[in-house]
């Protein structure tokens, strides 16, 4: 457990609630007032007609003070001392005069445990464990000063069985103080102790605790604990009663019900979260203090709740409002972005990722994720623009020059393409080489293939197949097809192109593949067969399958199957100057069969 967790951290003493100036001035009230009773009793008035005596000037009887008062006042001016010398940044003095301080009133906890963190900080824990067993001789009752002690003993000075002893004191001195929990769970889990830790967890969900804080932060270290494990059917009832407890105990605070909401969410109980989000949203303040992002935050947080009820239209509808409100919530714009593209609004996705790039032009995911859908919507030539701009301002993310020659290479700028995916290795060698990924390097291939380099782009597809061969069908097929349509290597390429076919059976564009495969190796019958089947898998209807399905049927003696799906090419593709040649020579080949035979004289 680190001493500077929040529930434990010292900082000023939490009394003090005014300045040092305003302590001084009370200091200097009191022995006026003190003095002033010397007057109601009767003492002469020589004695007190100068309150401040000079140097030389014995104090006057009745200002003098003894006992308990004497050192109250002493540990309050050396306490007075401390905090000017804290604010003037001087903590060694600070220090002395803290420890003063204490000297005269070691019965003050909170002070203790502040000098008794500083001291171990500094090196000297064991004069830390000192301090505060002096406190505790003072004021044997505080359990502050046990929990330090036993984070002193458990942590600076690694027994833990020492500390164990005084957080369990400090535990039976408050049985219903989450820190001293937390303070035994946390020495249990370091000592490899599981069975004792959630036994102590166990013990905090039964105590009588009236804080809903003490709830709320039992549950929150439960989730925290759990870490992404899911949570066991078993923990799932408990977790749900001490959650219960603190709304119950404090159901009106929007923080509570938000809390509580959260809880429902990250169990998947969306529909139980969101009357307590909307609950929240009605009881929390119309116009927040400035900086205070809670309420935006439950605005978020339902709408993701209403997404994943299947109300993602509404969802929409309360973030825009959100942005509305609040424009410069970079959260609220990120998570309207995930519900654009889960619902296919790709135009408003990208008005929005285009809003982000202005919003916050120092992050270079915005630019990245507005490449991306530019590329999604056809918008090549904009997304090389956008990258392009974001290499100028973020030179050192080779992720963005990735990116860019995928661009490239949709635009059929290859040649160029090739130069930044060479860059791109250049620049992810330098420490983010886990960006050279299979689909980084199917990329590559593509762009070399289509620069006509065909050993290079072998190369590339393979290194691609190399690192994820469990999903690389997609390479299986390119290096297969790329090698049986220039007619190399054609035994290999359909044992890929079959490999593709195991991890994906009826992807169409693979089985095109290997119809042409067998077409390539001769055997057209099973060339038609296999690319009738794909004709009809494919969706929409495809050019390129037509036109292989006519030149396996020309192939196999079928002239009039061969212009059906010639015909049908020629209409989804006009720019392939090779079918209608194919049709005309088809048409007269079926004229030639149909003239009528001449006798012969």
């Amino acid at each position: 457990m680190n001493l500077s967790r929040g529930w434990l951290s010292p900082g000023k003493p939490r009394c003090l609630v005014i300045s040092w100036p305003a302590l001084l001035v009370i200091a200097f009230f009191s022995l006026a007032l003190h003095s002033s009773f010397a007057v109601f009793e009767g003492a002469p008035r020589a004695a007190e007609a100068d309150v401040l005596p000079g140097a030389n000037q014995a104090v006057a009887p009745d200002l003098l003070l003894h006992g308990d008062a004497a050192s109250k006042a002493g540990a309050l001016s050396s306490f007075a001392q401390a905090i000017i010398a804290e604010d003037n940044a001087d903590s060694d003095t600070a220090l002395a005069d803290y420890q003063q301080a204490l000297s005269l009133d070691p019965g003050y906890t909170e002070l203790a445990v502040k000098v008794a963190f500083e001291l171990a900080r500094r090196g000297d824990p064991s004069a830390g464990i000192q301090v505060l067993k002096d406190s505790i001789k003072a004021s044997p009752k505080a359990p502050l000063a046990y929990l330090y002690l036993s984070q002193l003993y458990a942590k600076y000075l690694a027994k833990p069985e020492a500390g164990l002893k005084y957080a369990q004191q400090a535990l039976d001195l408050d049985p219903n103080n989450f820190a001293s929990y937390l303070a035994v769970y946390e020495i249990f889990e370091e000592t490899r102790d599981p069975a004792k830790a959630a036994a102590t967890l166990d013990l905090a969900s039964k105590a009588s605790s009236t804080d809903p804080q003490y709830w709320l932060q039992l549950g929150s270290f439960y989730l925290k604990s759990l870490g992404d494990s899911p949570i066991a059917p078993g923990q799932l009832p408990k977790l749900t009663a001490i959650y219960a407890r603190a709304l119950a105990l404090d159901g009106s605070n929007p923080a509570t019900l938000a809390s509580v909401a959260d809880f429902y969410a990250r169990t998947h109980r969306e529909k139980e979260a969101i009357p307590l989000y909307l609950n929240a949203l009605k009881l929390s303040p119309a116009n927040p203090p400035d900086g205070d992002q809670s309420l935006a935050a439950i605005r978020d947080s339902l709408a993701r709740c209403l997404d994943a009820v299947g109300k993602t239209d509404e969802a929409i509808t309360n973030l825009q409002q959100l942005i509305k409100d609040d424009p410069l919530r970079t959260e609220s714009y990120e998570l309207l972005f995930e519900l654009y593209e889960k619902t296919a609004k790709f135009d408003a996705a990208l008005a929005i990722c285009q809003q982000m790039m202005l919003l916050d032009p120092t992050d270079y995911r915005n630019y990245m994720r507005t490449a991306e859908l530019q590329l999604r919507e056809g918008k090549a030539d904009a997304a090389i623009q956008t990258l392009n701009d974001a290499r100028l301002k973020f030179p050192s993310e080779p992720e963005i020059t990735c990116i860019l020659g995928i661009a490239l290479t949709e635009s059929k700028h290859y040649k160029e393409a090739l130069a930044v995916f060479e860059q791109a290795v250049t620049e992810a060698s330098q420490g983010q080489s886990d960006m050279l990924d299979s689909q980084f390097y199917f990329a590559y291939g593509t762009a070399a293939e289509q620069s006509g380099l065909v050993d290079k782009a072998a190369e590339l597809l393979k290194k691609s197949i190399e690192l994820d061969p469990k999903s690389a069908a997609e390479a299986y097929n390119y290096l297969g097809f790329m090698w049986v349509d220039r007619g190399l290597h054609l035994d290999e390429a359909g044992a890929l192109i079959k490999k593709a076919l195991d991890l994906k059976p009826d992807e169409p564009a693979y089985v095109d593949s290997l119809g042409w495969y067998y077409f390539k190796k001769g055997d057209f019958k099973r060339a038609v067969e296999t690319l009738k089947k794909a004709a009809t898998l494919i969706q929409p209807e495809d050019a390129i399958v037509d036109e292989h399905l006519g030149d396996a049927y020309s192939a196999s003696g079928d002239t009039a199957n061969a212009l059906v799906y010639w015909q049908k090419a020629a209409t989804l593709d006009k720019d392939n100057k090779a079918i209608p040649m194919k049709i005309a020579g088809a048409r007269q080949k079926l004229a030639r069969q149909a003239a009528p035979a001449h006798a012969t004289p």
